[in-house]
Protein backbone atom coordinates (compact mmCIF):
# COMPACT_ATOMS: atom_id res chain seq x y z
CA UNK A 1 0.00 0.00 0.00
CA UNK A 2 3.01 2.17 0.78
CA UNK A 3 4.55 1.52 -2.40
CA UNK A 4 1.48 2.41 -4.03
CA UNK A 5 1.38 6.06 -2.45
CA UNK A 6 4.23 6.61 -2.81
CA UNK A 7 4.44 5.72 -7.31
CA UNK A 8 0.98 7.97 -6.93
CA UNK A 9 3.12 10.96 -5.18
CA UNK A 10 6.01 10.10 -7.86
CA UNK A 11 3.70 10.68 -10.54
CA UNK A 12 1.67 13.52 -9.57
CA UNK A 13 5.20 15.36 -8.70
CA UNK A 14 6.66 14.34 -12.38
CA UNK A 15 3.14 15.27 -14.14
CA UNK A 16 3.27 18.98 -12.33
CA UNK A 17 6.92 19.04 -13.90
CA UNK A 18 6.72 21.36 -17.09
CA UNK A 19 8.33 18.51 -19.68
CA UNK A 20 11.87 19.44 -21.64
CA UNK A 21 11.23 19.36 -25.39
CA UNK A 22 14.22 17.73 -27.19
CA UNK A 23 15.79 19.03 -30.21
CA UNK A 24 15.18 17.75 -32.96
CA UNK A 25 19.27 16.79 -34.45
CA UNK A 26 20.76 19.25 -37.44
CA UNK A 27 20.89 16.09 -40.31
CA UNK A 28 22.09 17.08 -43.67
CA UNK A 29 18.52 16.30 -44.94
CA UNK A 30 17.40 19.12 -42.34
CA UNK A 31 19.84 21.46 -42.91
CA UNK A 32 18.55 21.36 -46.52
CA UNK A 33 14.87 21.84 -45.32
CA UNK A 34 16.51 24.86 -43.01
CA UNK A 35 18.24 26.06 -46.60
CA UNK A 36 14.98 25.83 -48.31
CA UNK A 37 13.05 27.36 -45.77
CA UNK A 38 15.26 30.78 -45.66
CA UNK A 39 14.78 30.68 -49.61
CA UNK A 40 11.28 31.14 -49.62
CA UNK A 41 11.14 33.43 -46.42
CA UNK A 42 13.81 35.82 -48.46
CA UNK A 43 11.39 35.26 -51.38
CA UNK A 44 8.19 36.40 -48.94
CA UNK A 45 9.95 39.14 -47.74
CA UNK A 46 11.08 40.31 -51.65
CA UNK A 47 7.34 40.59 -52.25
CA UNK A 48 6.08 42.38 -48.84
CA UNK A 49 9.37 44.87 -49.61
CA UNK A 50 7.96 45.38 -52.76
CA UNK A 51 4.37 45.85 -51.62
CA UNK A 52 5.26 48.40 -49.40
CA UNK A 53 7.81 50.07 -51.38
CA UNK A 54 5.60 53.34 -51.22
CA UNK A 55 5.86 53.75 -47.71
CA UNK A 56 7.58 56.28 -46.60
CA UNK A 57 10.06 55.58 -44.23
CA UNK A 58 10.32 51.86 -44.29
CA UNK A 59 13.41 51.17 -45.67
CA UNK A 60 15.77 51.16 -42.97
CA UNK A 61 13.21 48.85 -40.59
CA UNK A 62 13.01 46.51 -43.92
CA UNK A 63 16.69 45.95 -43.19
CA UNK A 64 16.24 45.36 -39.81
CA UNK A 65 13.82 43.16 -39.91
CA UNK A 66 15.91 40.57 -42.26
CA UNK A 67 18.73 41.42 -39.80
CA UNK A 68 16.48 40.57 -36.36
CA UNK A 69 15.12 37.81 -38.11
CA UNK A 70 18.01 36.14 -39.61
CA UNK A 71 19.75 36.34 -36.04
CA UNK A 72 17.08 34.84 -34.36
CA UNK A 73 16.87 31.95 -36.86
CA UNK A 74 20.89 32.08 -36.82
CA UNK A 75 20.95 31.87 -32.99
CA UNK A 76 18.39 28.53 -33.14
CA UNK A 77 20.66 26.93 -35.38
CA UNK A 78 23.88 27.53 -33.55
CA UNK A 79 22.04 25.88 -30.06
CA UNK A 80 22.09 22.88 -31.91
CA UNK A 81 25.23 22.64 -32.70
CA UNK A 82 25.57 24.34 -36.60
CA UNK A 83 28.97 24.75 -37.74
CA UNK A 84 30.11 27.95 -38.78
CA UNK A 85 29.45 27.40 -42.51
CA UNK A 86 26.16 25.91 -41.92
CA UNK A 87 25.85 29.76 -40.31
CA UNK A 88 27.37 31.16 -43.54
CA UNK A 89 25.07 28.90 -45.87
CA UNK A 90 21.99 30.20 -43.92
CA UNK A 91 23.12 33.87 -43.64
CA UNK A 92 23.73 33.59 -47.67
CA UNK A 93 20.27 31.99 -47.95
CA UNK A 94 18.49 34.72 -47.22
CA UNK A 95 20.87 37.66 -48.21
CA UNK A 96 21.49 36.38 -51.67
CA UNK A 97 17.87 35.98 -52.17
CA UNK A 98 16.48 38.71 -50.68
CA UNK A 99 15.89 41.62 -53.13
CA UNK A 100 15.05 45.20 -52.32
CA UNK A 101 12.88 47.23 -55.26
CA UNK A 102 14.40 50.42 -56.75
CA UNK A 103 12.79 53.65 -56.36
CA UNK A 104 9.54 53.88 -58.65
CA UNK A 105 9.39 49.95 -59.53
CA UNK A 106 6.36 48.64 -60.95
CA UNK A 107 5.78 44.87 -62.45
CA UNK A 108 2.14 43.87 -63.17
CA UNK A 109 3.14 40.61 -61.62
CA UNK A 110 4.08 41.75 -58.21
CA UNK A 111 1.11 44.46 -58.20
CA UNK A 112 -1.60 41.37 -58.28
CA UNK A 113 0.35 39.45 -56.02
CA UNK A 114 0.22 41.99 -53.68
CA UNK A 115 -3.29 42.62 -54.33
CA UNK A 116 -4.53 38.87 -54.36
CA UNK A 117 -2.12 38.11 -51.38
CA UNK A 118 -3.20 40.83 -49.31
CA UNK A 119 0.20 41.69 -48.16
CA UNK A 120 -0.09 45.43 -47.01
CA UNK A 121 -2.67 44.46 -44.75
CA UNK A 122 -1.28 41.71 -43.48
CA UNK A 123 2.11 43.21 -43.12
CA UNK A 124 0.82 46.20 -41.15
CA UNK A 125 -1.62 43.92 -38.87
CA UNK A 126 0.96 41.25 -38.34
CA UNK A 127 -1.33 38.54 -39.49
CA UNK A 128 -0.95 35.68 -41.91
CA UNK A 129 1.67 33.25 -42.79
CA UNK A 130 3.44 35.65 -45.32
CA UNK A 131 4.87 37.77 -42.39
CA UNK A 132 5.91 34.64 -39.90
CA UNK A 133 9.61 35.16 -38.98
CA UNK A 134 12.06 32.97 -40.35
CA UNK A 135 13.24 31.37 -37.03
CA UNK A 136 9.23 31.20 -36.72
CA UNK A 137 8.80 28.79 -39.81
CA UNK A 138 9.25 24.96 -39.70
CA UNK A 139 11.75 23.58 -39.56
CA UNK A 140 12.87 26.48 -37.07
CA UNK A 141 10.23 25.84 -34.98
CA UNK A 142 11.35 22.05 -34.08
CA UNK A 143 15.12 23.74 -33.03
CA UNK A 144 15.62 24.68 -29.58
Amino acid sequence: MRSIALLLACSIVCGALPSTAIAEPLTPVRFQQILATAKAYAADRTLIFYCIRDEPGMLPFNYLVIHTETQAALDKLKAVGSEARQNAELVEAVMANVRYPAAGASDAAMDAECKSRNVKQSYFTFSGPLITPLDKRPPFDILK
